[in-house]
């Protein structure tokens, strides 16, 4: 049971944030000390400084692995915002003219994902919950915008999975493809839920939702196939917008609406991406890739999708100064760095603690201790540790960096470390959506907050969470037992 001591770290930031009311960098920088004061007792293994110089120099090139992508996620949405793509991108969804049910559909799954996945860290809800709120009523708008958010798995351009695969010591293509086994089946069921206080639910009603399960799973599994995780979840919301163009009663003034200039950047990043990740293999091959690395974590600067956010952003920049650089708006940089610094110093402190566990031997230590459960109770309790991870962080981020190596390590115990490493992955990135930070965006959302806002949203969210959590772990269990 030593190896549960690993969990005081865990425990302190849960701590430092509902009992003492802290934000969650000072609770990082606790977590840190607390994982430090493990080391400096020796409680697994005797201190020596070697330990603390290797995990703050990994910590330092995984924060260059995930900051990039903050940065430059946050900075490309800002430039989007002050062009006027997020108003162009309503105007799509206003003149297809579809039936309420359906439109909540599009608005969650199809916009509500493909922005997350291309910005992350609850962005998407900037621009789904009002667009929800010009349709549905204010509780349900928060339910819906919820729902959207609830595929954080391959949310940022997919950072916490790149991540998780550099601290699993495993590819990101093979920790993608167990990805979409564990997360697959809540993806197939969002539609579901998108219908939920639908006044007249009939088959017709019933069957697009099937149909629209159907294609975010499969836009989501083939596009992390032949393109990479990175633009999965891009993918899956485009799936959902082409089928709902498709199903749509009216098409009138579509094709000037998806032609609005404030709706080029979106494109272009697509394409931006799509084409780095076809000239990456090419790049190395030729000796060209550049890489920052220690024997045990790596940065490979070429297949960040940062270049293609940071390049898109400033041919946007380029293409509308007046607007991004107009004298109502604050100054650009200012706005990101305000806005980032946070989530990238408390991800910071976080690698480092988990990193000092790791060269440690705790990690290891709960890995044993996990592995002496038996199989099915280690799938729950990795897909718990995920879900706590996040809730306490606010994101599978750092839920990742926390937990993924021990995930790992108990993987392979069972010689099953794709599904574990997926089961963390999966667990952090579904229960991030009740985290105090997912509330406070939403809420920050929401025009005239009411003063039950904050309560319908906890309730809606914790709910939405535990089945989503269920869901995977049945998911994991069902696969482990194939195994055998």
């Amino acid at each position: 049971m030593n190896g549960l001591l690993v969990l005081l770290p865990c425990a302190s930031v849960a701590l430092a944030i509902f009992a003492l009311r802290l934000s969650v960098v000072p609770a990082a920088a606790i977590a840190l000390a607390t994982g430090a004061a493990l080391w400096a007792l020796g409680v697994f293994s005797p201190a020596l400084l070697a330990h603390m110089s290797r995990a703050v120099s990994d910590a330092l090139i995984l924060e260059m692995l995930v900051g990039v992508i903050i940065f430059t996620g946050l900075l490309f949405i800002e430039v989007v915002r002050r062009g006027g793509g997020l108003e162009a991108l309503g105007g799509v969804i206003g003149v297809l003219r579809l039936a309420p049910s359906r439109t909540t559909i599009l608005v969650s799954l199809g916009v509500g994902v493909t922005l997350e996945s291309l910005t992350g860290y609850g962005v998407s809800m900037l621009v789904t919950i009002p667009l929800l709120l010009g349709f549905v009523s204010r509780s349900r708008a928060i339910f819906i915008g919820l729902i959207g958010m609830s595929l954080m798995t391959w949310g940022a351009l997919s950072v916490a999975a790149l991540l998780g695969a550099a601290l699993a010591s495993m590819s990101a293509p093979m920790l993608a493809k167990a990805i979409v086994l564990t997360s697959g089946p809540v993806a197939a069921l969002l539609p579901f839920f998108c219908l939920q206080w639908s006044k007249a639910l009939k088959f017709k009603e019933l069957t697009y939702a099937a149909l629209t399960g159907a294609a975010l799973v499969a836009g989501i599994a083939s596009t992390s196939y032949w393109i990479g995780v990175e633009v999965a979840g891009v993918g899956g919301g485009l799936a959902v917008i082409l089928l709902s163009i498709f199903c749509a009663s009216s098409r009138r003034g579509l094709g000037k609406a998806l032609g609005a200039p404030a709706m080029l950047p979106f494109y272009f990043l697509i394409i931006g991406i799509v084409a780095q990740k076809l000239a990456v293999p090419h790049l190395a091959d030729a000796n060209a890739a550049i890489t920052i690395e220690t024997d045990r974590v790596s940065f490979r600067i070429l297949e960040s999708p940062g270049i293609a956010l940071l390049t898109v952003s400033l041919l946007a920049v380029a293409m509308q100064p007046a607007k991004v650089f107009g004298a109502d708006q604050s100054p650009l940089m200012r706005q990101v760095i305000s806005r980032s610094w946070r989530a990238l110093s408390s991800i910071f402190l976080f690698l480092v603690t988990a990193r000092l566990l790791a060269e440690i031997g705790g990690i290891s230590a709960l890995a044993e201790t996990l592995a002496q459960l038996g199989p099915y109770p280690a799938i729950a309790m990795i897909t718990l540790l995920g879900g706590v991870g996040a809730f306490i962080t606010g994101s599978g981020v750092t839920s990742n960096a926390l937990f993924m190596p021990s995930a790992a390590a108990a993987g392979a115990s069972f010689d099953a470390l794709p599904l574990f490493a997926a089961l963390q992955h999966s667990g952090g990135a579904h229960f991030a959506i009740a985290s105090l930070p997912m509330i406070a965006i939403l809420l920050a959302a929401l025009p005239n907050r009411e003063p039950g806002d904050e309560k319908v949203a906890m309730r809606h969210a914790l709910g939405l969470a535990a089945i989503w959590m269920f869901t995977v772990i049945a998911s994991g269990g069902l696969q482990f037992a194939s195994y055998r």
